[in-house]
């Protein structure tokens, strides 16, 4: 296997993290089209890419999905006293 470098991505989390938005508003515009029109599925066409895009970089093949926050049952309890 061949290892592969990338220049320019020094933190890929970070990068796709700040194209959340853009993401948000595709989603928002493919709404506004009849589902598997043909302008819907240009919308889909590009989301699907960027999705891809983070996968490739990142790792994370879930990166843009809504993830349950994690439970703080293992944490040490708190020091603060109220």
């Amino acid at each position: 296997m061949v290892q592969m470098r990338y220049t320019g991505f020094s933190t890929p989390k970070a990068v796709f993290d700040e194209l959340r938005p853009f993401r948000h508003r595709l989603l928002d515009m493919q709404r506004c089209h009849r589902p598997f029109g043909s302008d819907y599925l240009i919308v889909s066409a590009v989301v699907q890419a960027l999705d891809t895009a983070a996968y490739h970089f990142t790792g994370d093949s879930d990166f843009f999905s809504i993830k349950p926050q994690q439970s703080d049952s293992g944490a040490p309890p708190s020091t603060v006293s109220t």
